[in-house]
């Protein structure tokens, strides 16, 4: 996996890929609906605060925001 610094990309391309991750199927949990506009405002607030960070899985082929423990989690088990 590779970091994205979110600061690099456009302000559209950003919110565009908040879009797509918002709304990728399996991606509501709960037991409550949380709206879009939230959804996407706990995604920034996360990546400017550092808690969160796009990734890119050149396995995948795909762009994801995740929680920084996780992809430190990845990173390792990548290295190994």
């Amino acid at each position: 996996m590779i970091e994205i610094n979110h600061a690099l990309l456009s302000e559209e391309a950003l919110d565009n890929l908040i879009m797509e991750v918002i709304t990728r199927d399996g991606t509501d949990y709960g037991e409550h609906e949380t709206a879009i506009e939230t959804k996407k405002q706990q995604l920034i607030v996360q990546l400017k605060s550092g808690l969160a960070l796009i990734a890119y899985s050149d396995n995948e082929n795909v762009c994801d925001i995740i929680n920084i423990h996780d992809f430190k989690k990845i990173q390792a088990l990548e290295s190994s």
